[in-house]
């Protein structure tokens, strides 16, 4: 009993560490994928009183990738039943020139205010639109959140790590005669503390195959698509093997180190 209580006291500050940090990769997965997706429909909207030069644009602005001017006659024909030919035609002739700018990144609050700047610097340019409130806001909260999940997951990292360290402290204390003992005979260093390093290896496999599962069968219990499609925001991209086995490299990594400073602090072992 008192076995499978300390292998618990392991196994659960290094679950809680996992649980954090795997989160904390998600989120930023999905942040990245939403900046994406967002870059790839966000665009400028530029009016001029005439045609511009698409590649002096693109020359001054290495953020564009392309120009498209947006087509009048669909919206201005919609007018036809309800002015005349003659007004018509001078709306056609009066009205300015619409574009639509597509960038290649999603630009930050400084680099966008130096674009608009840029493209406003153009004599024919008489406004510029890039609707900075209206997609920024959102964005914001998310890379708010995802700073936030870090400082968390660090957070969280420092105490497990703290708590796995005292939990080693006591299984050297439990095997210090035995360890003792077979330093006088001269045994090395890896042969003293062979069954410490095979509980944690096993413990640490169980901590990340557990939380690999509690993420897989996540979804299940939270409704992941309804935040897709209210938010636009993917969490549901949690991958079983690839994400379980970086899982298992980390959780074994953090329990090899922590008992190795452990076992090298206590001297007389």
């Amino acid at each position: 009993m008192k076995s499978i209580k300390n292998h618990f006291s392991f196994i659960i500050p290094l679950f809680i560490l996992l649980f954090s940090l795997q989160f904390s990769f998600m989120l930023n997965r999905a942040v990245k994928d939403y900046e994406s997706n967002l870059a790839d429909k966000y665009a400028i909207i530029v009016v001029s009183k005439k045609a511009i030069n698409a590649v002096e644009f693109k020359n001054k602005i290495p953020y564009i990738s392309n120009i498209t001017e947006i087509k009048k006659d669909n919206y201005i024909n919609k007018l036809k039943d309800d002015i005349s030919r003659a007004d018509l035609a001078y709306l056609k002739a009066t009205l300015p020139k619409f574009y639509s700018i597509k960038l290649t990144k999603l630009p930050s609050d400084s680099e966008l205010q130096a674009i608009s700047q840029k493209i406003q610097e153009n004599k024919t340019v008489t406004k510029v639109e890039t609707f900075k409130q209206t997609f920024n806001k959102f964005h914001q909260f998310l890379k708010l959140s995802k700073s936030a999940s870090y400082i968390f997951a660090i957070f969280i990292f420092f105490i497990s790590f703290l708590l796995i360290i005292k939990q080693m402290e006591i299984w050297t204390l439990e095997h210090q005669n035995r360890m003792y003992v077979m330093g006088l005979f001269g045994a090395p260093f890896w042969m003293k503390s062979a069954s410490l390093y095979k509980s944690v290896i096993i413990d640490a496999l169980i901590a990340a195959i557990l939380v690999g599962v509690v993420f897989n069968f996540l979804p299940d219990f939270v409704n992941i698509e309804k935040i897709h499609q209210d938010l636009n925001l993917q969490l549901n991209n949690f991958s079983f093997f690839a994400d379980t086995l970086r899982l298992v490299l980390f959780s074994l990594l953090i329990s090899v180190i922590s008992v190795t400073v452990t076992i090298l602090r206590q001297k007389d072992l």
